[in-house]
């Protein structure tokens, strides 16, 4: 059965750190300079009430998705928890409003952020699932090793998911700040 988990903003909240980080800025954010401290602290602010955040997910038997392609670090799983996150699209939607714009620099900022603010979303559902099983596999995205991307489509006709779509051919997700991941566990 398909579940759905509606986020807390602190569940995707991103570090400031992180966010700098991803932007490109290699030093302290007390080492940049006041416009540019505003700036990031500006979209920071401005990026919150755009996400609205839903992960889609269902536990499940190993054998019963044998049409998914399954990485070989997952060998001997009993189970497998597959996940959609998502920070849907009115983010994505302000980027590209950035970019058409002209403002490079804010489009690139707020991509920044939402990059990280969707690992910090994909990182606390991790964990919270880690509560609730015993010992897990690592927490593992098509895409990567000998999983390729188009399992997306796969994972997203199981969950039936609705609000998140794969390109038939790349496995490329919309919205673009959403993922796909899978965690096996050996209980």
């Amino acid at each position: 059965m398909t579940h759905y988990f509606y986020p807390k903003k602190a569940d995707f909240l991103p570090s400031k750190k992180l966010f700098l980080l991803r932007a490109g800025f290699k030093q302290r954010d007390h080492e940049l300079n006041k416009t540019m401290r505003l700036l990031t602290n500006d979209i920071y602010i401005e990026a919150i009430p755009l996400v609205q955040p839903i992960i889609i997910y269902q536990t499940t038997a190993s054998d019963r998705v044998a049409d998914i392609q399954i990485p070989k670090i997952f060998k001997g799983i009993q189970t497998i928890t597959f996940f959609i996150s998502t920070l849907g699209t009115s983010i994505e939607e302000r980027i590209d409003y950035y970019h058409e714009s002209g403002d490079t620099t804010k489009a690139m900022l707020l991509d920044a952020w939402a990059s990280e603010a969707i690992e910090a979303l994909n990182d606390h559902f991790d964990l919270s699932l880690r509560k609730n099983h015993q010992k897990g596999t690592m927490r593992f995205s098509p895409g990567y090793s000998e999983v390729a991307l188009t399992e997306n489509n796969k994972i997203i006709r199981f969950l039936e998911c609705k609000i998140v779509k794969a390109h038939s051919l790349s496995g490329m997700l919309t919205p673009q700040k959403s993922t796909v991941c899978m965690i096996g566990w050996y209980e």
